[in-house]
């Protein structure tokens, strides 16, 4: 699967010759692009920053750190890597790809330090896929470079900032994705960072500068600061990880957590030339050493206002003294209680201020120093993107401010998993391939080396009529699953396959995917694992293939008595045997890859002579399905032509309303569909959705209409009437 879409500025190309020795001739255009293989949507450029600082203003866009996908719950407005370090001619410098901007990122503004110097190249370890290349670590990879010595930006005129700043150094960033149920919450950021310059860089500290903020964008009704100032912060130091949640944000939501975790880094030792691993939980090995430990010093400074170690760092001085002390700093305390006790009290203020609609606080998550990077050596650091809901116990409107072990569950989850997958056999996580973990026998520690369960099935959605003439929805799957070898075991493990749908009014709460449950299961026989009830019930004698389409489809699946008008999710998986003896469940496919959200209604009538209705009727605004305002309203006419013109009539005749009909390419065009729907969807083709706003977007009142619907290839005009009740 590849990114929806990728994004570009219209620049020109440009190969700027600067007079230094070690510049980067840059020549690449800005680019974004999409990640949204699993349940995550995050856009990456390849200027060294993430997210989307406008997706407030602009929530049918791409998103930005958007989970659930297609949820419309945001979880972070920009971020950007940071480099800080020691100059050998002492000067103190702190290069960064985004800084503290109400309005994000602007071509050449200050903060934005760093040029682009290749476009986004996609890799997939997916065979489906058209990007697919054995050297792909992940389902979608994102893969770029960037660097601190252009003079200009590349394709304008315009000055980098700060040229006097530049640490000489070259940045191959690739973001990693997977859509395994334990893999789709997060997306991985791993930057290869190279001292391009003549001299070394000492006491270098990394970070992640991040503007985390958890708000349902396609709900909420707070604008300006008030968007911005609900939210609830806090860290998990035993994962490294920064964290964000919706503490005071009155919106319908499901309640979520968004974090930035630092997954672990490694660097060139000078005293043996080889790469060491760098991370807190090797302290003591430096500590013996008489070096420096690895530490994270999480930061947080008010976007406006504020004194002090609250206030926005201005200059490199005082970013790098951020990046390398942690607040509060234990050196001021006369002792581990009073330390303690200040601690305590700051992060009680980070997790409660958005309840007293104080909390926009913008945050650094930071981690060094790594000694010394000489001149052609590279520094690789780790982080992740992480998010999870909050268990059911703590959703509504009551569990918002709750931030406890309990209510962090699903998140530290997530985070052991998005540590796991970076460890790989590292199954200490020392950052050494000790005895018994060289799982494949190469020698070689491999990272993003994981358990897989088969691949996901590849499915189609069909709307078909039964014997008695019924309407019903059809699934189709192929076999792909059935050669899926598990990259540990070295096994075709196969199991079977279940099918999830969701209820309807499902879509109301934004976490349709994870209200679908079980509905049916298939699984070999004779065996330990599953209900060893065969295939017989969903598989074909032949495999179906369908026109401009050379899938063959082996299996079907009748979904029967499903609602009208309402939005269904279905999807598919396939599940492998597990390991019964040493106690190991079923890995499952992914619930997100092939899910399809789906529209039961009336196929269009292809000779146009079924007799054209609308439902319901009478409409009573506040309507089962409608969304919260009067834009998400919903009602359907049916048995539509496939080609057809509709049209609204108050009873003088007054034209309210024109909607015109392609059953080939409707998927609805209300505002119902952008807030509780996503692409992909399909619809039944004889259907059309209208929001009950008139022409100039006016909500109509209560009483009688008349319709008409013309069909545009024979003429034939049906007329009809419904009533809006208020």
């Amino acid at each position: 699967m590849l990114p929806r879409s990728t994004y570009s500025f219209a620049l020109v190309l440009l190969l700027f010759l600067a007079g230094s020795p070690w510049v980067v001739r840059a020549q690449a255009i800005y680019e974004e692009a999409v990640v949204d293989v699993g349940n995550v949507g995050v856009t990456v450029t390849n200027a060294g920053f993430f997210g989307k600082a406008n997706v407030r203003n602009n929530p049918t866009g791409p998103p930005s750190f958007e989970f659930p996908l297609n949820s419309g719950i945001e979880h972070l407005f920009e971020s950007g890597l940071w480099v800080g370090a020691i100059r050998s001619d002492g000067v103190v410098t702190v290069r960064t790809a985004a800084i503290t901007a109400s309005g994000g990122y602007s071509p050449g503004s200050s903060g934005y330090e760093v040029a682009q110097a290749t476009s986004i190249f996609q890799r997939s370890s997916l065979p489906s896929s058209d990007a697919f290349t054995k050297q792909a670590v992940s389902h979608l990879d994102l893969v770029s470079s960037f660097e601190d010595t252009s003079a200009v930006l590349p394709g304008t005129s315009l000055p980098m900032p700060d040229p006097g700043g530049r640490l000489g150094m070259s940045v191959d960033v690739a973001s990693y994705a997977w859509n395994f149920p334990f893999t789709e919450s997060f997306v991985i950021l791993h930057f290869d960072i190279v001292n391009i310059s003549p001299a070394a860089w000492d006491s270098v500290y990394v970070g992640m500068f991040h503007d985390l903020v958890v708000r349902n964008i396609n709900t909420t009704t707070d604008t300006g600061g008030n968007f911005f100032n609900k939210g609830g912060l806090g860290y998990i130091d035993s994962l490294t990880t920064t964290y964000a949640f919706n503490a005071g944000g009155q919106e319908e939501t499901i309640n979520t957590y968004g974090s930035i975790a630092i997954l672990g880094a490694e660097w060139r030792d000078p005293a043996t030339g080889r790469y060491r691993f760098f991370h807190p939980a090797v302290a003591d090995e430096y500590l013996a050493e008489g070096k420096t430990a690895p530490a994270v010093n999480p930061r947080w400074w008010l976007f406006g206002g504020g004194t002090d170690d609250e206030s926005r760092p201005t200059s490199d001085e005082e970013r790098y003294r951020r990046m390398a002390t942690r607040y509060p700093n234990p050196a001021n305390y006369g002792s581990q209680a009073e330390y303690v006790s200040a601690r305590d009290a700051w992060f009680n203020r980070l997790r409660t201020d958005g309840t007293r609609s104080t909390g926009n606080w913008i945050g650094l998550t930071p981690m060094g120093p790594f000694p010394t990077v000489l001149p052609g050596d590279t520094l690789k650091v780790t982080f992740a993107l992480v998010a999870a809901p909050k268990p059911e116990e703590f959703q509504g409107q009551a569990g918002k401010p709750i931030d406890t072990p309990e209510a962090q569950s699903l998140l530290v989850n997530n985070l052991a998993w998005a540590r796991r997958t970076y460890a790989g056999e590292d199954n200490n996580f020392n950052g050494r391939l000790d005895p018994e973990e060289d799982v494949n026998g190469n020698g070689v520690l491999d990272r993003y080396l994981i358990p897989e369960p088969p691949a996901s099935p590849g499915v189609r959605v069909e709307f078909e009529r039964d014997a008695a003439g019924e309407s019903i929805v059809a699934l189709y799957w192929d076999r792909a699953a059935e050669r899926s070898r598990d990259p540990v075991t070295g096994k075709l493990d196969f199991e079977g396959y279940r099918v999830y749908r969701s209820n309807p009014g499902d879509d109301r709460g934004g976490n349709i995917l994870d209200k679908a449950t079980l509905i049916a299961q298939y699984d070999e026989a004779g065996n330990r694992t599953g209900f060893n009830n065969g295939f017989t019930e969903v598989e074909l004698v032949e495999p179906r293939f369908f026109e401009a389409d050379t899938t063959a489809y082996w299996y079907r699946f009748e979904a029967r008595n499903l609602k009208r008008g309402w939005q269904y999710l279905f999807t598919v998986t396939a599940i492998d045997e597990g390991d019964p003896d040493a106690g190991l469940e079923s890995f499952e496919s992914s619930r997100v890859a092939n899910a399809v959200r789906v529209f039961p209604g009336t196929p269009s009538s292809e000779d146009g002579e079924l007799e054209v209705g609308v439902y319901p009727n009478p409409y009573r605004v506040n309507a089962a399905w409608d969304g919260g305002t009067s834009r998400t309203r919903k009602l359907n006419f049916t048995n539509l032509p496939p080609r057809a013109e509709i049209r609204i009539y108050t009873l003088a005749g007054e034209i309210v309303k024109t909607l015109d009909h392609e059953s080939d390419s409707y998927r609805g065009d209300t505002r119902w569909y952008d807030n509780f729907s996503a692409e992909g969807r399909i619809q039944s083709g004889g259907e059309h959705s209208w929001d009950l706003l008139s022409e100039n977007g006016l909500s109509l009142a209560g009483g009688l209409y008349l319709f008409t619907v013309k069909n545009l290839e024979s003429g034939r005009v049906q007329r009809g009437k419904f009533v809006i009740i208020k």
